[in-house]
């Protein structure tokens, strides 16, 4: 049969209109699309107290949906607000002590500090010319301003996107809950669409790894904030309460909390509060990061067995593409993706067709 040239053209046409189509969409969403991925994690991770919440409302989501992103605004926004305003106090304290130690005349370095192996002798060179004004640590110092300045800019512009971004998900997930039932119909009809008789297996498995991994990084986060506490309240620590917060968004990265645990116990050395401060070392290298390796795979169980380099790639990845909420939105995207796959190839020889069906029809049920 002879093919007429408007049989090819035509088709091509209209895939390049949707391409286009596509590419038009994907413009006017890419403001707001690390806002709605966050957005419907935390909506796809929140659905059964959102239907709880529903049913104690009397059947009004839109009151339900209130409540809960109030609850989650509390969660994530208090702790944030609470240590950034001590840590600010805390500053102001240690810039007011700094002027005050200069008003008798240059102080001079601590011994510790100058007989460091390697960067003792440079440092005490570097103070001595700054208290002399030498002409070339003057420059090098005036070198330094602005890219420090830009760093700091940088910095808080990213905080604020963040929280910017933050207020949107929250926003966003308003609308989601109220048309839940007909989006998770749309992802239904798509996975049909792209995977065919497999569909229900891997909608079954994004949605366990995603819940896995929300639960996994907050519960570890929460884990290692409680821990962190502990250990500078009973070693004595100032603003224990405000570093064990910090240490709830420290431990997103992996390996986070102990960058905040060994300067608190360098502090401590420095005070001669030797005892606590091998005591503060060995809590944070052993116990708060073993509870990452420990409680992080008890939470996602068996929604997720993400390779640890993988972690890292998607909290520094996401980050780098999404801003402050891609440290979440990193390691689900790249979970889903890497359990899809391990479905899609090495499921299949690993279990019977009626055992995968049973396990998918059960998972998608969290959504009904």
């Amino acid at each position: 049969m002879k093919l007429k040239t408007s049989d090819l053209i035509e088709p091509l046409v209209a895939l390049g209109a949707l391409l286009l189509l596509s590419l038009t969409v994907y413009a006017i969403m890419k403001p707001f699309l690390a806002a709605s991925l966050w957005a419907a994690i935390l909506v796809l991770s929140t659905w059964k107290p959102y239907i709880w919440l529903v049913q104690k409302c009397n059947g009004r989501r839109a009151i339900a949906a209130v409540i809960l992103l109030v609850m989650m605004c509390l969660f994530f926004l208090l702790p944030v607000i609470y240590a950034a305003s001590d840590f600010a106090n805390v500053g102001v304290e240690f810039i007011a002590g700094i002027r005050s130690s200069f008003e008798s005349g240059w102080p001079s370095l601590p011994d510790w500090l100058i007989q460091l192996p390697l960067v003792g002798a440079p440092i005490s060179e570097f103070w001595s010319g700054l208290a002399a004004h030498d002409a070339k640590t003057m420059s090098m110092i005036r070198g330094l301003i602005a890219p420090a300045t830009q760093w700091a800019i940088v910095i808080a512009s990213e905080i604020g996107g963040g929280m910017v971004l933050m207020f949107m998900s929250l926003f966003i997930a308003f609308f989601i809950y109220q048309d839940g039932e007909h989006i998770r119909d749309w992802v239904r009809g798509l996975m049909e669409r792209v995977a065919g008789e497999r569909s229900t297996e891997l909608l079954a498995v994004s949605v366990g790894s995603t819940k896995g991994v929300v639960y996994g990084f907050l519960g570890t986060a929460i884990a290692q904030a409680l821990l962190s506490w502990i250990a500078y309240l009973i070693a004595g620590v100032p603003n224990a309460l405000s570093l064990g917060f910090a240490s709830f968004i420290m431990a997103l990265l992996p390996g986070g909390p102990v960058l905040l645990g060994l300067p608190a116990a360098a502090w401590l050395y420095h005070q001669g509060d030797t005892a606590w401060a091998i005591f503060l070392a060995v809590w944070m290298l052993l116990v708060v990061s073993s509870a990452d390796n420990v409680i992080k795979p008890l939470l996602i169980g068996k929604g997720s067995n993400l390779p640890f380099i993988l972690i890292l790639f998607g909290v520094l990845g996401g980050a780098i593409a999404f801003g402050m909420l891609g440290v979440f939105i990193g390691p689900v995207l790249l979970t889903v993706f890497y359990e899809i796959a391990r479905a899609w190839i090495l499921r299949p020889m690993a279990l019977p067709p009626d055992a995968v069906v049973g396990r998918a029809d059960e998972v998608t049920k969290i959504s009904e």
